[in-house]
């Protein structure tokens, strides 16, 4: 090889580096970190199901205007009224979620409150642990989890309902408290300035085994 081929050799290996290092630094700068992976476990006892969020969930929506709340705000409700529902004998005012958050009757967070209780009499509250929090806000209190769910659970097995209300996806383990032939409802807000919320419904699969995925600013059903 002459020393001109030689040259040219050496400097087609030194451009063909550059481009490898190069297509390797966009790929770790695009490089996905892997999803926070929550387990859901029981976070105290066996609760009975308040008469009065099942008649809350059934409102008389000609009395009531359409909702003007935010998504966040109706998450912020139901992440509360989850926190409500643990405990022994839940107070009237407090088992209940605003009738305008539910009205028109097929609002979506009437939707997922009455797929979540349909037959179920108890409840039981659910931890994640390792969940994000969330920063102090006027609806929120710093620290307090992102992610929080409850299973209804009735004759016919259980429902989760859970909410994310970070801004960041996550994945949960739900294992024995929902069945081998559950279902998922998953309600987000739709990109852009829509107020429009989006309604996914599919059968869980193979892939579902190793956690759902909950969007940022979500509400599920899981059963």
């Amino acid at each position: 090889m002459t020393a001109d081929r030689r040259f040219v050799a050496r400097r087609w290996r030194a451009v063909a580096s550059l481009l490898l290092a190069v297509a390797a630094g966009h790929a770790t700068a695009f490089a996905q970190p892997p999803l926070p992976t929550l387990t859901a476990g029981p976070d105290d006892v066996m609760r009975i199901l308040p008469a009065p969020l099942l008649d809350s969930l059934q409102p008389r929506c000609d009395t009531h205007r359409a909702t003007s709340a935010t998504w966040r705000a109706q998450l912020d409700a139901t992440a509360a009224l989850l926190d409500a529902l643990d405990q022994a004998a839940v107070p009237a005012a407090q088992a209940t979620l605003p009738a305008t958050m539910l009205c028109p009757a097929g609002a979506p967070l009437a939707a997922a409150w009455r797929r979540a209780t349909e037959q179920a009499s108890n409840l039981v509250k659910l931890d994640f642990p390792g969940a994000p929090v969330l920063p102090g806000s006027a609806s929120t209190q710093a620290g307090a989890p992102a992610v929080s769910g409850v299973s209804f659970i009735g004759l016919t097995g259980s429902r989760v309902l859970v909410v994310n209300r970070g801004t960041q996806p996550v994945r949960v383990r739900l294992g024995s408290w929902i069945g081998n032939a559950a279902r998922l409802d998953q309600y987000t807000r739709q990109p852009g300035a829509s107020r429009r919320i989006g309604h996914l419904q599919r059968a869980l699969d193979a892939a579902d085994a190793q956690g759902i995925v909950l969007p940022p600013m979500s509400l599920s059903v899981v059963g």
